[in-house]
C-alpha cells in the first residue's frame, strides 16, 4: 500500500519554487491588487461609519458634543452621512499600502517584510499629510478620490 501524504499539493508546489518568488510580474497586477483593497477597504469603511459612535461633523450631535464637551455615543445608523467619508478613508489607506508595497515587490523583484515596511511608511506619510492633517486637504482629497471612483465607473459602464 502507499504511504499517506503528508504534505498538501500547495505546500509541495511551494517547496519547488525559488526563493525569490514574486507575486506581482506586472504594473498592471499591482493596479489591479490595489484596487481590489480599496473596495476592500471601502466596504469595511462603511460597515465602521454605519455603526460608529461618533457623529459626523457637521451634524447636530457633533455641535452638542463639542458645545457641553461630554461625550455621548451615536446610536446604530444615526450619523448616515459618516458612511462615505469613512469608506473613502478606510479604502485609501488599504489601496495606497497595498500598492506601494507590491510596487516594491516589482522594483525589487523580491518578496519580502522589507516591502511591507516600506508600504506602511508610504501610508503614514499620506495618511498624515492628506487625512490627519487640514480639512481643505481632507476635502480635496475626498473628492479627488471620489472622481475617481466615479470615473472609474464610468469607464467600466460606456467604454469598456
Amino acid at each position: 500500500p502507499a504511504a499517506p501524504q503528508t504534505t498538501t499539493p500547495v505546500l509541495q508546489r511551494r517547496a519547488m519554487e525559488p526563493d525569490n518568488y514574486i507575486s506581482f510580474r506586472t504594473s498592471s497586477t499591482v493596479v489591479s491588487e490595489g484596487v481590489y483593497q480599496f473596495i476592500r477597504g471601502a466596504l469595511y469603511g462603511a460597515i465602521w461609519g454605519a455603526v460608529t459612535p461618533y457623529y459626523a461633523a457637521g451634524t447636530k450631535g457633533a455641535a452638542l458634543e463639542a458645545s457641553t464637551g461630554i461625550f455621548k455615543p451615536a446610536p446604530l445608523l444615526a450619523s448616515p452621512q459618516s458612511i462615505p467619508t469613512n469608506a473613502i478613508i478606510f479604502g485609501t489607506v488599504l489601496g495606497v499600502q497595498r500598492v506601494s508595497c507590491k510596487s516594491m515587490e516589482l522594483l525589487r523583484r523580491q518578496q519580502d517584510v522589507w516591502n511591507e515596511l516600506v508600504g506602511f511608511f508610504i501610508t503614514y506619510r499620506y495618511y498624515t499629510y492628506f487625512l490627519a492633517s487640514t480639512e481643505k486637504r481632507l476635502v480635496m482629497h475626498n473628492r479627488v478620490v471620489g472622481g475617481a471612483v466615479a470615473a472609474a465607473i464610468l469607464y467600466a459602464n460606456v467604454f469598456a
